[in-house]
């Protein structure tokens, strides 16, 4: 055990060291000084022959293990005072590493979330999509099919062992005196066990519910159920008024199962009469299918194209002439080709980029390195051995190693929570969730650790070597120095290098970009507001009810100063319009021929600024007497009429007889023609496309576009109270609360809480739980009205019972403080706990402050420790203090029970979005 007295008794041990060295010099003199030599020439030839005490010291200290802890935290601190007194140095090496790491590993998270592993399904890999192709155009394609194709496809293929389908479809959920409108889909029977996904609460739709006569359910988007229903667990088994069938909902979907993009799920079984959606794709459902084992997409494709030959004859209308059968990985059908190209090559460019960081920092640490080998050299001559000297060089590259690691994770998780933020919807698939994960920061530590390699052996080596020769160096010659350089110009070389090629990237990006800023639209979209309306099926279901109610809100809003013109419109520019069939009288031609066409009122083009070429646009008569006229663009004369006037000429729109309001008589009289506008985006090819009345059809989902003189902002509430007094039912709740929180913050109109007061009335009169906690918020804070906190307590009671967390929350504050209601810390605990466990974090905290002092509930330290850990897991930090004090009161198996249990909370529920006005 004597190591372990050296251990405890380290001043005893230098002093027994230092008295045997001293014996042993003595020694040797005494031998000198009996060989005959003088005193004093003794002691020299001794000390000579030993080489220095404080060598030997070095070399007997580091014979013992225990010392190497504490020479090893001499030369951290001696390598920490190294780098403080050069802190320009530090600072740029530590933040070049930190920028490579931190930018490659948040680019890195982006590519493997939406590019590598963007599902959450049951063997996502081998989930696939199809698509027809057209050979004789190359942009023209469909990837949905009609329900009766897909039927035959299931019975007929030889390389799938499961295929569902999806319908998309405009829902308006109808609920007192408002309208909500929600993305829905029709499916195909076995959809949610094909993915494997189960739900988060009740049931998924089950086989009988497909099953002709069955009553109708539907499934809801756990996202919509959080967002636009206040995570209300009573909803299950209620039934909603979904386009004028009363539906019950029977589950909540998993948080991450999100197929179409849709709010919510409804079956549709085999032998049900076919779907008719309003608009594009009208009957043609997508599919998604999975590959049996050992099967790949090439031969799945070769199968789906011997099987598409015999379909072309069935279904001769959906087939061109020349088509091939595709089959596409899941993912690949879900992101654009462009923005997975783009991920990739910003997965190259931060690669460079971390390259650059790596030789930025390897070239200071070698030119430091070599500025310092006078000071290496006469540290040899004292004594230091060459292990020594690369062990303090690599020690100081250690401390930058790790701080540039750490602040790299740190960009790192910036840069992923800001990426998340600002990518925009439908780029990557709706159920990719964008986060750090254990692979990114497994990632992130291998980077880190090769880079104390990197930028410390590399650099201590070459400092150690012929340290002798820098004591005799002059200055006077080049040679050895141009020889030692020589590592450091090939630093610089690659550098460059690589700098001039991510420059290039960065280059080739800016003017991608800076193009697609100058595409011209064809329209001018300032000084314009759009607004989409669902509207209630019972009473808008044809035309002439649907202009019952448009040409009255066009007139009134053309009568408000500073609208000059309004219009209505089925679809918005620059994306899409429906779909359609088209044929031009005396045009022979043997492929189908396709266009967009849009529903509008007159006032479309003015209010865009289009600009004719040749004829006119329709009038207000026109449009009011239904009248069979069409505008056409550029694109449409050109690839339908060639150089031929178009003007007086008629074309068929075949798609309007497959309409729920439909048209018999589908030719129109070409009167105008218009410049191009941008139809399909950006970046993709112009399509032909039309525009007729609005009144032909009560069909398809509408909304307007109206042109201001002033800001749109400020002409919000006029836009709103013109549809609010054509129509009340029009006008949903949600929207009184978004036009309520313009006026409380003052966003684009000045601030006036009267007005926010109304505004959230109207909307809770609709049942809107948001409305009604602001409400509650006004009188509990004495805003626009004199404080009441009794009635803000009522109305925080009726959203919290609504299920609105932060009403919770808030109703949960009064019963502690005994504000508006009696003193009830058992209440405070009950709500508490309610918007806890929808993810409230600060309800959290206060539910764990609540278990740890015993306060409405029996005190409970671990349960306390749970709900303030499951809080910090979410970001919110308030209460680590607590958790401080919480821990010694633990157990370690209650400490990792409840760190277990936080962290299942923390991830299955997400921070519940409080209410703009409040916090």
């Amino acid at each position: 055990m004597r190591w372990l007295r050296r251990l405890w008794h380290k001043s005893l041990t230098e002093r027994r060291l230092d008295s045997e060295l001293q014996f042993h010099l003595e020694q040797q003199i005494a031998d000198y000084v009996a060989s005959g030599l003088p005193p004093c020439e003794a002691r020299r030839r001794a000390s000579l022959e030993f080489g220095g005490l404080e060598r030997f010291k070095e070399e007997c200290r580091e014979t013992h293990w225990e010392n190497h802890v504490e020479i090893l935290a001499r030369d951290f601190r001696v390598a920490l005072r190294g780098l403080a007194r050069d802190r320009r140095f530090a600072f740029i090496a530590i933040f070049a590493l930190a920028l490579g790491i931190g930018a490659s590993t948040a680019i890195f998270s982006v590519v493997d979330n939406a590019l590598l592993e963007p599902f959450p399904y049951k063997d996502s890999r081998h989930l696939v999509t199809i698509r027809l192709h057209d050979q004789d155009q190359a942009d023209r394609w469909r990837g949905a099919f009609l329900f009766a194709e897909i039927q035959d496809i299931r019975k007929q293929n030889h390389v799938f062992d499961g295929m569902v389908a999806n319908l998309e479809d405009d829902i308006v959920y109808s609920a007192g005196d408002g309208n909500l409108q929600l993305g829905g889909n029709f499916v195909s029977s076995g959809t949610f066990e094909f993915f494997g996904v189960a739900p988060f609460l009740g049931r998924s739709l089950a086989a009988a519910d497909y099953q002709p006569g069955a009553p109708p359910v539907f499934v809801l988007r756990h996202a919509t159920w959080v967002g636009k229903f206040n995570s209300d667990p009573s909803l299950i088994g209620k039934t909603f008024m979904l386009n004028g069938v009363s539906r019950t909902l029977v589950g909540i979907a998993a948080p991450r199962f999100a197929w179409g993009g849709a709010d919510l799920w409804m079956p549709r079984g085999p032998d049900e009469p076919k779907v008719l959606r309003e608009g594009d794709f009208a009957r043609h459902w997508g599919v998604v299918a999975h590959l049996k084992p050992g099967v790949t997409a090439h031969e799945a494709s070769a199968d789906l194209n011997v099987i598409a030959k015999g379909l072309s004859t069935v279904y001769a209308k959906e087939y061109p002439k020349h088509f091939a059968m595709e089959v596409l990985s899941f993912g690949s059908a879900v992101l654009s080709p462009r923005f997975r190209n783009s991920l990739y090559v910003f997965l190259a460019a931060v690669g460079l980029l971390l390259l650059i960081g790596c030789g930025n920092v390897a070239n200071l640490l070698l030119a430091r390195a070599a500025a310092r080998k006078k000071e290496f050299a006469v540290r040899a001559a004292m004594g230091a051995s060459r292990f020594r000297l690369v062990r303090q060089l690599l020690a100081e590259s250690v401390l930058l190693a790790i701080s540039g690691a750490m602040l790299g994770i740190f960009f790192a998780w910036a840069g992923v929570k800001t990426l998340a933020a600002v990518i925009p919807d439908f780029t990557i698939a709706s159920e990719t969730v964008i986060e750090m994960n254990g692979a990114v920061l497994l990632f992130a530590l291998v980077v880190g650790v090769s880079t104390v390699f990197l930028f410390g052996l590399v650099p201590a080596l070459q400092a150690s070597r012929d340290l002798h020769d820098s004591l005799r160096d002059t200055g006077k010659g080049v040679g050895r120095t141009v020889g030692r350089s020589g590592l450091r110009n090939a630093v610089i070389v690659l550098e460059v290098a690589l700098s001039l090629t991510l420059l290039f990237t960065a280059g080739l990006f800016m003017r991608s970009f800076v193009a697609l800023q100058e595409v011209p639209l064809g329209l001018r979209i300032d000084h314009v507001l759009t607004a989409r309306m669902p509207l209630p099926a019972a009473r808008y279901k044809t035309a002439a009810q649907l202009t019952s109610f448009f040409r009255p809100l066009l007139a009134r809003l053309k009568s408000v100063p500073g609208i000059p013109f309004a219009a209505e419109t089925s679809t918005l520019p620059p994306y899409g319009g429906i779909r359609s069939e088209v044929e031009v009288p005396g045009k022979a031609h043997t492929e189908k021929w396709d266009t967009l066409f849009q529903l509008c009122s007159e006032d479309y083009f003015s209010v865009l600024r289009i600009q004719f070429l040749d004829g006119r646009s329709f009038t207000e008569a026109e449009v009011n007497d239904v009248r069979k006229v069409a505008v056409i663009n550029q694109t449409f004369r050109r690839s339908y009429f060639g150089d031929e006037n178009p003007i007086g000429r008629r074309i068929q729109l075949k798609e309007l007889k497959e309409f729920s309001d439909p048209l018999n008589d589908t030719w129109f009289e070409v009167i105008g023609v218009v410049a191009d506008v941008r139809n399909q985006g950006l970046q993709e090819p112009l399509w032909p496309e039309a525009w007729i009345p609005y009144t032909v059809t009560g069909s398809f989902m509408r909304g307007i576009l109206v042109r201001t003189t002033n800001e749109p902002k400020s002409m919000i509430k006029a836009v709103g109270k013109e549809i609010w007094a054509t129509d009340p039912s029009v006008a949903n709740a949600p929207a009184f609360y978004n036009l309520g929180i313009l006026y409380f913050k003052g966003c684009g109109l000045r601030q006036d809480y009267a007005e926010a007061l109304r505004f959230f009335d109207q909307g809770s009169r609709g049942g809107d739980a948001a409305s009604e906690v602001n409400l509650g918020y006004m009188y509990d804070r004495g805003l626009g009205v004199i404080q009441d906190h009794a009635i803000a307590a009522s109305w925080y009671r009726k959203a919290a019972e609504r299920g609105d967390p932060q009403a919770q929350y808030n109703l949960a504050d009064l019963y502690l403080h005994a504000e508006g209601v009696p003193h009830d810390e058992a209440a405070a605990f009950a709500w508490f706990q309610r918007a806890a466990l929808q993810g409230h974090t600060s309800a959290r905290i206060m539910l764990g402050s609540m278990y740890a002092l015993g306060r409405g509930t029996p005190k409970d330290v671990q349960s306390a420790y749970l709900w303030i850990s499951a809080a910090a897991l979410q970001g919110d930090t308030r209460g680590n203090a607590t958790l401080l004090s919480l821990e010694p009161q633990l157990t370690p198996a209650q400490l990792a029970e409840a760190r277990l249990r936080a962290r299942s909370l923390g991830l299955s529920s997400p921070p519940s979005p409080d209410v703009a006005l409040l916090h």
